[in-house]
C-alpha cells in the first residue's frame, strides 16, 4: 500500500520574496566587506534587470536617496512614496547639510520616515541604495559610523512607531525615482512636498517603474 501524500498549495507573494532576497544579499555584502572579501560585481546586463517593484498591501514603499559632493553645496535628499500597484502617494526634495555621503544618505532615510509618519502610514518599507546605512538599521547601529549614528538612531525610533517597518537595500537601478529627485539639474522647487500628484521630472521614471516587474 502506498502512503498517501498530502499536497498543500501555498501561495507565494513575489514582493515578500524579493524583499527577503534583497535583505539577505545586503547582509551578505556587509559581512564579506567586514571580512575584507571583494564584493561580487554584477555585469551591466544583470544590473539592468534589477528594477523597482511595488509593495504588497498594506505596505507603502518609501524610496530615499541623497546627492552629496565634497566640492559642491548642491546637496539634496529625495523621498518618493508609492503603494500597491505603484500608485504615487507623495514625494519630497529638500536641501541638506552633511559632512559625508553616508550622513547624507542617513538624513534621506530619516526624511523618509518623517514623511511616512506625517502622512499616517502604518506599514512602510524604507528602501535605499546605501548598503552601509541599511545594514546598520538591520543589524547594530553601534558598529556603524559615529557621524551617522544619531541620525540613524532617530530613524530607527521613528521606524518603531509604525505598525510595521522594514529596512530594505536595493541597487541604484531599483531606486531611480529617488535618484532623479536629487539630481542637481532638477529645476523644480526645493524643500517642497508633492502629495498625490508627482512633479513633472518624475513622471517618466514613475511610468517606467510601472511596467511589469521581472520576478
Amino acid at each position: 500500500m502506498y502512503d498517501e501524500i498530502l499536497m498543500i498549495k501555498v501561495s507565494i507573494n513575489p514582493s515578500k520574496v524579493i524583499f527577503s532576497l534583497s535583505t539577505a544579499f545586503g547582509n551578505y555584502l556587509h559581512a564579506v566587506s567586514n571580512l575584507g572579501v571583494a564584493r561580487p560585481v554584477l555585469g551591466s546586463r544583470e544590473a539592468a534587470r534589477v528594477r523597482w517593484c511595488p509593495p504588497s498591501s498594506p505596505f507603502v514603499k518609501i524610496n530615499v536617496n541623497a546627492s552629496w559632493s565634497k566640492y559642491s553645496q548642491m546637496r539634496f535628499a529625495g523621498v518618493v512614496a508609492r503603494q500597491e500597484g505603484g500608485l504615487f502617494q507623495a514625494a519630497v526634495r529638500s536641501s541638506l547639510l552633511a559632512p559625508s555621503s553616508l550622513v547624507a544618505e542617513s538624513i534621506a532615510i530619516l526624511r523618509g520616515c518623517e514623511l511616512g509618519a506625517s502622512l499616517g502610514f502604518s506599514s512602510v518599507i524604507i528602501e535605499s541604495d546605501s548598503l552601509q546605512a541599511i545594514s546598520c538599521l538591520n543589524g547594530s547601529l553601534e558598529n556603524g559610523s559615529w557621524e551617522a549614528f544619531p541620525i540613524l538612531a532617530r530613524a530607527q525610533r521613528l521606524g518603531s512607531a509604525f505598525q510595521n517597518c522594514r529596512w530594505s537595500w536595493v541597487p541604484r537601478s531599483a531606486n531611480m525615482a529617488a535618484d532623479v529627485l536629487v539630481s542637481a539639474g532638477l529645476t523644480e522647487m526645493c524643500d517642497f512636498v508633492w502629495v498625490d500628484r508627482p512633479p513633472s521630472s518624475l513622471v517618466h521614471v514613475l511610468c517606467s517603474d510601472d511596467l511589469p516587474c521581472p520576478y
